[in-house]
């Protein structure tokens, strides 16, 4: 790739820098709504870092057939464009400091279902055939 003005990129990188791009922004969806529907401070913050990453990518495939200056002139748009997620998780973190609220649980373990496939699981029958078949030795046995 020269530094002229209409020069192009190569079509492989073109292509590679694309599928990341759109990567990213599914990644950011899929992960923004989990986070907006647990209430996961955590899971927003990565969900916005994904977002940020395909602004960048996005941005990238653009100035790929721009010359260095304006390439240049483009890396420090990507420093802006980086210092989002911060501030869109600090922003985030205080909201929940102000006004905590527990994140809505969604593990299966508090169902009935699932305590009692776990009580009828061979676990616990094995465990308890486990220690017959090999006692705890005399000396780390309780006194």
């Amino acid at each position: 790739m020269n530094d002229n003005p209409g020069s192009q990129a190569d079509p492989a990188l073109q292509r590679t820098v694309r599928l990341v791009a759109l990567l990213n922004l599914g990644y950011f969806g899929v992960e923004f709504a989990v986070a907006l529907r647990i209430g996961s401070v955590s899971l927003f913050a990565d969900s916005v870092d994904f977002l940020e990453d395909a602004s960048v990518n996005l941005l990238i495939l653009v100035a790929l057939a721009w010359t260095a200056r304006n390439r240049a002139r483009t890396g420090m748009v990507l420093a802006a464009i980086l210092l989002i997620p911060g501030v869109a998780t600090l922003a985030t973190a205080w909201e929940k400091i102000n006004a905590p609220v527990a994140p809505v649980s969604t593990a299966p373990s508090r169902s009935p279902a699932t305590a009692g496939t776990v009580a009828a699981s061979p676990g616990p029958r094995f465990f308890r055939r486990a220690t017959t078949l090999w006692p705890t030795p005399r000396s780390s046995r309780p006194a």
